[in-house]
């Protein structure tokens, strides 16, 4: 059980804070990087933008030695429809020449990308990888270029096998509501994804990206709602590598949603969570972030629409104090492990 540090605010009080509830609260920290690629630092094995390093250094630091550690990073966009941005120097860019042009399938993209992740874990030590965070949205936006990533697929994992064959390999899947349209098109594309791995991971955030009535009260859950990942993991094991629900009313013009919640929506959440979870025999689950990020959504976020979806699913509130749903977390978390 763990949670990535994505703090409440841009400071480096909230990054304390940040780490040492996540550390308090869980048995392993998840780091969660989708901000891009260095592609070409990658690919050329040369030092990466200071930026770069200082994020990365940044967080091994702030990561007791010896910690779990579950690790997410993807060779895709945030959109899910193509190539990762650029981790440069002011964060995500643009794909510069000819970066711009390369497809999932090309070798050098292979290369860099194989590359990155080796260091990465080298770095991090993680006990688990997972090298393509909700990939299944891939397979939704670009049926083609979801091919071209099973042909990267297929020559990252065989260079990871050799050089760590221990270390348990995922992607990820975007969940949706049970017998939904997108959910078909789906499960017929992640079991080519899953086969060479060794589990499949699952994004869920029901209240935001299920389509049922009423859906900020986890009382309206399918009752599949999280046993249908069992279809797409063809026998191996699941892991939630990430959820959270909203505590407060959502309400974002944007997108035209509005959906009402409450802590105790959020209370009932995690325990509906973990119930399932354990059911499932899932290996981890990683709720996203601790505490609401309202700080940083008014500050360098720029009241960003899409990251409002998540914005009020911390487990502290926007003031740092805790939610009743993190008791009930706690509760599991010191179950003796069986």
């Amino acid at each position: 059980m763990g949670f990535t540090p994505w703090p409440h605010d841009a400071t480096l009080g909230a990054v304390s804070f940040t780490y040492t509830e996540i550390l308090a609260h869980g048995d392993r920290v998840a780091h969660h990087l989708d901000l891009g690629i260095p592609w070409q630092e990658s690919l050329e094995g040369s030092p990466y933008p200071a930026a770069v390093e200082d994020e990365l250094n940044g967080r091994v630091a702030n990561t007791p030695f010896g910690s779990r550690v579950y690790l997410a990073i993807t060779p895709l966009n945030s959109a899910r429809d193509g190539l990762a941005a650029n981790w440069g120097a002011s964060g995500a860019e643009p794909l510069p020449v000819p970066w711009d042009t390369r497809t999932l399938a090309d070798q050098e993209v292979i290369d860099s990308f194989t590359n990155y992740a080796l260091d990465l874990v080298q770095r991090f030590q993680p006990d688990s990888l997972n090298f393509a965070i909700e990939v299944s949205e891939l397979a939704l936006n670009d049926p083609a270029a979801f091919q071209d990533f099973l042909d990267l697929e297929a020559a990252f994992v065989a260079s990871l096998r050799t050089q760590h064959p221990n270390l348990p390999l995922l992607v990820s899947v975007a969940q949706k509501r049970p017998g939904s349209a997108e959910a078909q098109p789906i499960a017929a594309a992640m079991p080519a994804a899953v086969a060479p791995t060794d589990w499949l991971g699952v994004s869920v955030y029901p209240y935001a990206f299920f389509s049922h009535a009423d859906r900020g009260d986890p009382a309206n859950l399918p009752t599949d709602w999280l046993s249908q990942s069992v279809g797409l993991a063809a026998g191996k094991p699941i892991a939630i590598t990430e959820t959270g629900w909203i505590a407060e009313d959502l309400v974002v013009p944007a997108f035209s949603v509005n959906v009402p919640a409450t802590e105790a929506h959020q209370d009932a959440y995690v325990a509906e969570l973990l119930s399932e979870a354990n059911a499932l025999d899932a290996r981890m689950v990683v709720w996203f972030t601790i505490a609401d990020f309202d700080a940083l959504w008014n500050g360098v976020l720029g009241q960003d629409p899409l990251a409002h979806l998540w914005r009020d699913t911390g487990l502290f509130d926007g003031a740092q104090v805790a939610r009743s749903g993190l008791a009930a977390w706690d509760a599991v978390l010191a179950l003796p492990i069986d």
